[in-house]
């Protein structure tokens, strides 16, 4: 059985794809692994990419735009390896950064879910450890709120900026971009909420496995650099209503026990 699977959701990335699978190619290399690509129906170079230069990689080519749970999710339906890697197409792997996930959750066996330090194409810190949000740290976020009282505790607790993140730490969740699963933890949660169209798929699969009684640790030796091009984030588009869907979703599912929309 190899180490790793690394599942990679994508949609119209191409060269974000290019990218982050050579600096898998290069940069991988002292553990075993297998790479599954799901195409969200891309319209762009991506199906060339896959099939011209990573013809031994796993592709996987929907006809339409599923949203990332459903197809990150096709990865894990085909899972055969101790981790599973969900990591996302805007993303550029350090030298040894996944074999320090490896060997840190065989060191800790009651971790289910890992997540590598973000940083930012310049190099500087991307805060990516965080508490599960509420109604206050959301409203904070994302109104004027923010603007106003950007010291608010609401949001300093929330995205822990008093903590320089180099240090191992248990934390509440990690943005998805890099998270590592292990497959005991896998077969206990399940797989991902496919309700979340687009973001907070993430947060929710870190409730509820600290539910059902897994740690998640951040792990900051392992380090990838993040572009981190949300696309809910340049105004009122498309994405905006799926990103307040998905809001709503998890909140509905921490304080109700289930998710509307």
């Amino acid at each position: 059985m190899k180490d790793l699977t690394i599942g990679i959701a994508t949609w119209n990335g191409a060269s974000l794809l290019r990218d982050c699978l050579q600096s898998i190619v290069k940069n991988v290399t002292g553990v075993t692994y297998d790479v599954i690509v799901v195409d969200n129906g891309s319209i762009d170079e991506t199906p060339q990419i896959m099939q011209t230069e990573y013809p031994d990689f796993t592709y996987i080519r929907n006809q339409e735009n599923e949203g990332v749970a459903k197809a990150r999710n096709k990865c894990l339906d085909i899972v055969k390896s101790r981790y599973v890697l969900l990591l996302d197409v805007d993303t550029i792997i350090h030298p040894n950064a996944f074999e320090v996930l490896v060997e840190t959750m065989d060191q800790n066996p009651g971790v289910g879910v890992g997540g590598s330090k973000l940083v930012n194409p310049d190099g500087s810190l991307q805060l990516s450890c965080r508490t599960f949000q509420n109604p206050f740290t959301i409203l904070f976020r994302g109104t004027f709120l923010g603007k106003l009282f950007p010291r608010s505790p609401f949001v300093k607790d929330h995205l822990m900026t008093d903590w320089d993140h180099n240090e191992l730490r248990r934390v509440d969740w990690m943005l998805g971009a890099c998270h590592i699963i292990r497959w005991e933890a896998l077969l206990d949660i399940g797989k991902l909420d496919d309700g979340f169209f687009y973001l907070y798929e993430d947060v929710e699969y870190c409730w509820r496995a600290k539910k059902k009684g897994w740690e998640m640790l951040y792990i900051p030796d392992s380090q990838i650099t993040h572009i981190y091009q949300r696309k809910s984030a340049a105004g009122l588009n498309p994405m905006t209503y799926k990103h307040f869907k998905s809001i709503f979703r998890f909140l509905t599912i921490r304080y109700m026990g289930y998710g509307w929309m």
